[in-house]
């Protein structure tokens, strides 16, 4: 269990105060927590379905925020802004300004950064929806606006990896998708080095080398977004 000292500190950090604080316990409980205990960990906690119901609650509400602000936004603008918004990565930047890693209980022997970046990531989501069972839409969407709301304007195609805003890019203008062909592979086997070609839209070939496929790629696709970017300012 949490202790009442840091559950009071938190609720004071997201500006939301629990009526049933055993919400807000099963919230931040991982089910791996209950694993090493041998203790059914569906009849003792529900961060599952919490997460489940959370996920819902975040994705309604961001769309109902970008509804309002953007009005002359198309379905497709919309719907990138919202899947930056919800995806698991932004959680993480949520969690951190929370500083839910401080509290989450969880138990994994082999600790990593991607299986961190999951389980709190997962607990931001099992927070919205106790706090929805708690207070009802309205204190969840408070709680959301509340944290989100400095991030709507931010610019998602400065945050795209370079190769999947390529491909929307071409996939919007030609309906096609970016070709990518590896030319040759040189260099001892331990440190290798790919060269591969880009086909995009009506742009000659690029090539681009790295130590890894993917390395080649990337520079490949953002060499081709430099030149997009340029045809633009012409």
């Amino acid at each position: 269990m949490i202790s009442k000292n840091k559950l009071n500190q938190f609720e004071n950090k997201i500006g939301y105060k629990f009526k049933n604080k055993s919400l807000l316990n099963q919230s931040l409980t991982h089910p791996s927590f209950y694993s090493e205990l041998k203790i059914d960990n569906k009849k003792v906690n529900q961060f599952e379905r919490l997460e489940f119901l959370g996920d819902r609650v975040l994705g309604l509400s961001i769309a109902s925020m970008l509804f309002k602000k953007y009005k002359f936004f198309n379905e497709g603008d919309l719907s990138k802004k919202h899947s930056y918004l919800v995806q698991k990565n932004f959680l993480y930047k949520i969690a951190i300004n929370l500083e839910i890693e401080n509290l989450v209980l969880y138990n994994f022997k082999k600790k990593n950064k991607k299986m961190m970046i999951s389980i709190i990531s997962d607990t931001v989501e099992s927070l919205i929806g106790a706090i929805y069972i708690d207070g009802g839409h309205k204190s969840s969407f408070e709680f959301i606006k509340k944290f989100w709301i400095s991030y709507l304007d931010i610019d998602v195609s400065k945050t795209l990896d370079p190769k999947t805003a390529l491909q929307e890019f071409s996939q919007q203008k030609e309906k096609k998708l970016p070709e990518y062909k590896i030319i040759k592979k040189e260099g001892p086997s331990h440190s290798p080095i790919f060269t591969v070609s880009l086909k995009v839209l009506n742009f000659k070939k690029i090539n681009s080398t790295g130590s890894s496929i993917r390395e080649a790629e990337k520079k490949a696709a953002s060499e081709a977004l430099k030149l997009i970017y340029e045809k633009k300012n012409t």
